[in-house]
């Protein structure tokens, strides 16, 4: 395999992915969604195509165009609070995009390997915080999102099944790192902190969700299981990509205090009322990943968050 399709490349976890697969040798293809988008790639010397998952003729176009020997498709709504906020978005973007993508494989590459990342969200209630669960874990999602990211698993089931694609499925768990915006929990706990002014801000900060528990693991990991995956990931299998540890975000968000030498206390805000969607407990098994692919994280929790930290603080000393 040389040539991998990637959509939604210019994401979080897909501008690490890209990175890294092009240190690996491949050629490498990022699908993005506009023509901006591309042109900025393109100034990184990063071959590019406008592919909007969403649009059924621009995703056959281009797989038809590129013919790549693997796809891996990450593009789609990214978090649980947009999916709430946004759910015909969300549909687009996570279950007819699969169909797009899964769809225009079949017709112009059938023989090309497939990796469709889904979410620990399709978990939902399952993770009680009792023991990780496994994929064998039945689904039970309480959001939005996990109950779209289930529908994306159930359509590459179905084209397993019906047309003998060659489809794996990575169910990611929580991941940060460099590059990682503020619109997610550790990011902006990253960029509070890089910008953070004791005499403005005092000594105290409030945070939500401070007891929850998450499985986190860095996102180059992640990149590298996805590899690992697409090359190695059994057909119509899904597959836990974690780090089968789960500590506080309390924990973490203490752990990048100390990384900025500051003297602050947490101090955790109530959660809303409608609160209905929340997971208390994120926790996985790897076992199976692990396995079948030889796949192992090489960094902890610890370097995950303190690295999105840097990458904040680094962002404010070169503003500077």
């Amino acid at each position: 395999m040389r040539t991998i399709l990637v959509t939604g490349a210019d994401g979080f976890a897909g501008a690490t992915l890209l990175e890294h697969l092009r240190q690996q040798g491949y050629t490498v293809i990022a699908g993005v969604r506009n023509r901006a988008r591309k042109l900025a790639l393109e100034q990184r010397f990063v071959r590019a195509m406008v592919c909007d998952v969403s649009d059924a003729i621009n995703v056959a176009r281009v797989i038809a165009s590129m013919k790549p020997d693997g796809v891996i498709h990450l593009a789609g709504t990214a978090r649980p609070v947009d999916a709430a906020n946004e759910p015909l978005t969300a549909y687009q973007s996570i279950v007819s995009a699969a169909a797009n993508v899964l769809d225009a494989v079949r017709r112009t590459i059938p023989r090309s390997r497939v990796l469709l990342i889904s979410a620990c969200d399709v978990y939902g209630r399952a993770c009680d915080g009792t023991a990780p669960v496994t994929e064998s874990t039945p689904t039970q999602p309480v959001s939005t999102f996990g109950s779209l990211k289930v529908t994306a698993e159930s359509i590459a089931h179905t084209f397993h099944r019906n047309y003998h694609l060659d489809v794996t499925i990575a169910r990611s768990f929580t991941h940060t790192g460099p590059r990682q915006s503020d619109r997610f929990f550790f990011g902006a706990v990253a960029r509070q902190l890089a910008n953070w002014n004791p005499r403005e801000n005092g000594d105290r900060m409030e945070l939500p969700d401070l007891d929850y528990r998450r499985d986190v693991l860095h996102v180059a990991d992640v990149a590298e299981a996805y590899e690992a995956l697409l090359l190695n990931g059994r057909p119509n299998e899904a597959y836990n990509v974690c780090s089968g540890t789960a500590p506080t975000c309390r924990e973490l968000v203490e752990t990048m205090i100390r990384a900025t030498g500051l003297t602050i206390s947490l101090e955790q805000t109530p959660p809303p009322d409608d609160n209905d969607e929340s997971i208390p407990v994120l926790w996985g098994d790897n076992t199976k990943v692990c396995t079948d692919t030889g796949w192992q994280a090489t960094r902890n929790a610890t370097d995950a968050v303190t690295d999105v930290l840097h990458y904040h603080q680094s962002r404010v000393t070169t503003a500077r």
